[in-house]
This record gives C-alpha cells, sequence and structure tokens, in this order.
C-alpha cells in the first residue's frame, strides 16, 4: 500500500483490508465471525501517525485520537479549549504570578504501562524538548516544505519541537526532595495549565538512545544530560534524535515494545496506514479504567465500506467523512447516527497590500489612511453579500439537520465560546452601497482560495460567486493548493475559506494569528484596537478571566471586516442500532469532533 501524506484524510477506494485476525473478520465473509464481546473496532477518516505530542505529526488528527485513549496527563482540553485537570495523575499549581512560577506535584499512583513509576525525568525531558534550550541546530526547510538539513540535524542535539509557552522557560526546572518540579518562566503565559505534561517516558528514551538497561539508572542518565548539556552533547543528540523519531508509526511497527503510556488503554501493535492495535493497560490505576479487553482503531477502510463494515459486525463505532450518500447509507443499514458540527467554516480575507487594492490603481508601497478605510469597506461589502443561510440549508442541513449560522469566530470546536457576536445576514443592496461608497471600480476581483476537491466547500464556493457578483464582486477560485498557498504564496488569495481548529495552546493561538506580528498571521491583519486586545490576553493569567478577553477580541474582529464566519462543518459518528451476538454493546457513543485538541473526554464511552 502506498503511503499516504499524515495530514491527509483517508479516502481510500479499496476493498477492505484483512481485517486483524483475532478480533476482526472480512467484509462479505458468509463464515460465523469469531466472538469478541471483550474487545471493540472503531473505524476513522484518519491515520496514526505518531505518539509523541510535541510534533507535527503527533498533533494530526488520526494522532491525537489514539494517543487521547493510552495518555493520561496533568491536564486535559475540553471543547471549548478550557484546561480540565486530572488530579488521580497530579496536579498543577500556580505558585507566583511574577515571575509565572508553577509547580508540578505527580500522584503516587502514576505509573507507565511497564509498571515504571511516572518522575520528574519523565518532565524535565519534555521540558528540554519543548523550550529549545537545548538544541544548537533547527531544521532548514525546502520550497517544497521538507526538511533539508537532515544529517545537521540527526548529528546535532535538534529536539526540533520548541513551544510558544515553554519557550519562556529558559531555566532547568528545580525539583525539590519530595519530587515536585518547578518551572519559572520569564514572561507571563496565559496557557500555564497546558504549557507542561507528561509525554514520552525518559526510561524509555534512555535504555533506547543511551544504552541503560535499568530503569532507573535510565531515567538518570537522561536527567544528567540535561543537567550538564556541555558533557554530554552526543548523549543529547541522540536523545533529542529518538525523541523525534522513535514514536513515529514506521518505528513504532518495527518496536512496538517502545509505545509505553500512561492510559487506560496500551499499545501492542501498530501498521501503518491500517490500524492501531490496544490492550487493556494492566498498571492503570486512574480515573478512567478500561472498559474493553482490547480496542483496535483502524483508518483504512473507504466510508461507505465502514457503513458497511459497522452493519456486518466488523466494526463497533465508525466517524466517516461527511457527505451525503454515507449519511444516506447509514440511514438505510439503520445504524445510530450522530450528527452534529466540527470545525468552524470561515472566510478570512488577505488585508496586506494586495490585489484587490492594486486593481484599483493603488500603490502596494504607498498605502495611505484612506486606502486602508477602503479596503475595510470594501471587506464589509463582501461579507455583507455572503448567502450564510443559504449555505447552511444547502450544504449541511441535508447531514445535519439542526446546523444554524456559525456566530463564534475564533478557532474553538466549543459551542459559543469565543464570544457569538457575528450575527450579520445577507444584504446584497446593503453590498452594493458599501461598494459604490468606497469608491471603488466594478466589479471588484476577488481570488478565492478553498478546497475545492472537497464537494462540500465546492458548494461553499458558487454560493458564495453567485451572490457575490450580485454585488458587484467578481469571484474566482483560486488554483493554488489552500494547504501551502494559505501560508506560502500570500500574494495568490484575497480570500480563503478555511476551517478554523483548536489549538493545543488555546490563548498563544489567538495571540499569534491576530497580533499584528504574530507568527502565524497569514491574513497579515494589523489593527491597533486587537492588538490591544491581543496584549490584554497575553498578560492574563488568571483561567477565570479568559473568556472575556476573548470575547473582546472576537467583537473587534467582526467590527473591523476581518472574517466572516458561516457554518461548522457536518460531522457523523454512528453506531450500530442494535448490538449483534458475540459483539460488544458500545452503548452511546458521542460526535467525534477531529478539529479539537484533545479527544480525552471523547473516550468517555471506553472508560468502565
Amino acid at each position: 500500500m502506498a503511503r499516504r501524506p499524515v495530514t491527509q484524510r483517508v479516502a481510500l477506494a479499496a476493498a477492505v483490508a484483512v481485517g486483524f485476525a483475532a478480533l476482526v473478520g472480512c467484509t462479505g465473509d458468509p463464515a460465523p465471525l469469531p466472538s469478541r464481546t471483550g474487545g471493540v473496532v472503531v473505524a476513522v477518516d484518519v491515520p496514526f501517525a505518531s505518539l509523541n505530542a510535541a510534533t507535527p505529526r503527533g498533533r494530526t488528527p488520526g494522532s491525537v485520537l489514539v494517543r487521547s485513549l493510552v495518555q493520561d496527563g496533568f491536564v486535559s482540553l475540553d471543547a471549548g479549549g478550557r484546561a480540565v485537570p486530572d488530579e488521580g495523575f497530579g496536579t498543577v499549581e500556580k505558585l507566583a504570578d511574577d515571575p509565572l512560577t508553577v509547580r508540578y506535584t505527580l500522584a503516587r499512583t502514576a505509573t507507565w504501562s511497564d509498571g515504571v513509576p511516572v518522575t520528574a525525568a519523565d518532565l524535565l525531558l519534555e521540558w528540554a524538548a519543548r523550550s529549545g534550550s537545548l538544541d544548537d541546530v533547527v531544521p532548514e526547510l525546502g520550497d517544497d516544505g521538507e526538511v533539508v538539513n537532515g544529517d545537521a540535524l540527526d548529528s546535532g542535539v535538534a529536539f526540533a519541537a520548541t513551544s510558544r509557552a515553554l519557550v519562556h522557560a529558559q531555566s532547568i526546572p528545580t525539583v525539590d526532595d519530595e519530587g515536585r518540579v518547578t518551572v519559572v518562566y520569564a514572561q507571563p503565559v496565559p496557557d500555564w495549565q497546558v504549557a507542561l505534561d507528561v509525554n514520552l517516558p525518559a526510561h524509555v528514551l534512555g535504555r533506547e538512545a543511551l544504552g541503560v538497561e535499568d530503569d532507573a539508572q535510565a531515567a538518570q542518565a537522561v536527567v544528567a544530560a540535561l543537567a550538564a548539556p556541555a558533557d554530554h552533547h552526543d548523549d543529547l543528540s541522540a536523545l533529542s534524535r529518538a525523541w523525534r523519531t522513535a514514536y513515529d508509526d514506521d518505528a513504532l511497527a518495527a518496536a512496538a515494545g517502545v509505545a509505553v503510556t500512561t492510559g487506560p488503554y496500551a499499545v501492542s501493535k501498530v501498521l501503518p496506514d491500517q490500524r492501531v492495535e490496544l490492550v487493556r493497560n494492566e498498571q492503570y490505576t486512574g480515573s478512567r479504567p478500561a472498559r474493553f479487553d482490547s480496542l483496535v482503531v483502524r483508518s483504512d477502510v473507504h466510508p461507505l465500506d465502514q457503513v458497511t463494515a459497522l452493519r456486518d459486525g466488523e466494526v463497533d463505532v465508525v466517524a466517516p467523512v461527511a457527505t451525503t450518500d454515507v449519511r444516506e447509507a447509514l440511514d438505510d443499514a439503520g445504524a445510530r447516527v450522530v450528527a452534529g458540527g466540527d470545525a468552524v467554516w470561515q472566510l478570512v480575507a488577505q488585508v496586506a497590500p494586495g490585489a484587490v487594492l492594486a486593481a484599483q490603481g493603488t500603490d502596494p508601497d504607498h498605502v495611505t489612511a484612506d486606502d486602508v478605510a477602503r479596503a475595510a469597506q470594501v471587506r464589509r461589502a463582501l461579507w455583507g453579500s455572503v448567502p450564510r443561510e443559504q449555505v447552511v440549508d444547502e450544504v449541511v442541513a441535508p447531514l445535519w439537520p439542526q446546523a444554524e449560522v456559525e456566530q463564534s469566530v475564533l478557532a474553538t470546536v466549543g459551542a459559543g465560546a469565543g464570544g457569538a457576536v457575528d450575527t450579520r445576514t445577507a444584504d446584497v443592496a446593503g453590498a452594493r452601497d458599501a461598494l459604490d461608497g468606497a469608491q471603488v471600480t466594478t466589479p471588484v476581483a476577488v481570488r478565492l482560495l478553498a478546497n475545492t476537491v472537497d464537494p462540500l466547500r465546492a458548494h461553499v464556493v458558487d454560493l458564495v460567486t453567485a451572490q457575490a457578483h450580485e454585488a458587484g464582486f467578481e469571484v474566482v477560485a483560486a488554483t493554488s493548493d489552500p494547504a501551502t498557498a494559505l501560508w506560502a504564496e500570500p500574494g495568490t488569495w484575497d480570500v480563503a475559506l478555511v476551517p478554523t481548529v483548536q489549538d493545543e495552546l488555546p490563548v498563544a493561538s489567538l495571540v499569534e494569528r491576530w497580533g499584528t506580528d504574530g507568527a502565524s498571521n497569514v491574513t497579515g491583519w494589523s489593527d491597533a484596537a486587537t492588538d490591544e486586545a491581543v496584549a490584554a490576553l497575553a498578560a492574563q493569567l488568571d483561567p477565570a478571566a479568559l473568556p472575556r478577553g476573548e470575547a473582546a477580541l472576537a467583537a473587534r474582529l467582526v467590527e473591523a471586516g476581518a472574517l466572516t464566519s458561516l457554518v461548522r462543518a457536518p460531522a457523523l459518528t454512528a453506531t450500530r442500532a442494535e448490538a449483534l451476538a458475540g459483539r460488544p454493546d458500545v452503548g452511546a457513543v458521542p460526535l467525534l469532533q477531529l478539529a479539537r485538541a484533545d479527544l480525552t473526554d471523547w473516550w468517555a464511552w471506553a472508560s468502565a
């Protein structure tokens, strides 16, 4: 089977692959399937790529899904991006605001799946990897986005996973006599509750990278290298190389024993692009013990074949890509279907001097305040032409009848989170008047960047294009690949249709997305009032005060015309309406929202 990029959603047109011998039969096999009342199979539309939560591969939806079942930690994130503590694993306490000082206390029962206790060494390893303080070489990317200095990374110290939060904690954390870890930050970090958590086992990295067999000594060897980097360059190079790569799917397929975890289930086998096989973690004493003896997460089944496999008892839970034919097939199969919304689809505008103003005779190198005001009026006119109600009715409602026009404007999956302020309705006449007031020549050309391979988003583009034409715009779908053009080719598009997804650091993501100099400010947005709201968020250390600051930011973005929200992307999750003989009764399974940064609570149905 050819490898697919880890970010690509699975849509294989082939027949169902050979099943997991002890648990899964073959689609269409007339022979009775073996009983597996203690084993569950879940089929999803995204592949697993890595157990390392700090790498890009580990943050893909398929990796987040698996890791949320096999890992516990101090804190998880709910659908609104709020921190949910797990005191059965340990506690995170803010000791001081200036400087920000945070202490981590591990519960005595926190244990790796191989029986080794979780210790301060595991936190120190993650600090070293995420602070970037020990790296002496950084990845260099070519035009295709691939790393071009792999040899230098392998020979140097390159964890290459610097966190936007822990980069402000450059001093090695202290460990007291009780094993508590204290981290001091040089500046406020609003995401301090989730900035650091246990990720990979120090004792396993010490064994694999440094060749130390005894568990305690292996962990201590890791700590020694972190504490005196000048004296342990070769050790740190080996550690960082293993940390980056040893937990990817290919590596785990060859050495599943490395996959030591802390959650209710443990990894027993990884077949890249096919499935991850999990078993009950017998060492687990946490707050969500395993309900089943085994659990398989498959990603090798075509969406329509997922429906057949569900009907025939090969799988117990499916979360296929949401299309009309898949929804109809689920209904025809008599499945119990949960439909809902996932990431919010938004239209965002490229506001740096670009084609819209340039086409009106404006010199991009000499933009005046009047030009900026005209551009803002043009954006508001375009947003006013968008048929949001029609998008809901024609594109999403056939899959999710309860869909509504979305009002949230910030990148969150939680309904209403971040301030529900985008309440505009389509007004073509008003949009034409706004264009007249801006004194621009019509039709105004707009290049719309969108993933038109997705039939649902292609339909959205058609609706937006038709009504914008009536208002005085000539919208043309950009031909660039949205996956790269959004970041790498700002000169090729004026407006982009994008899904907004949760981030592992919710506040940092807002600061970097909307601040004038933000690292992920792909639209070139710059606005004094926005920067004021962003600065207030960046300095906020009280989690209870964050919603107020987020609402202020959201209100300003709508007022200034930075974007408009359309609707939440439809999502489907299904189970059998009635359990089959020899198959588990999984009960009520909630909607799987793959745009979430953490899916720990989605797996509640798989806990006892």
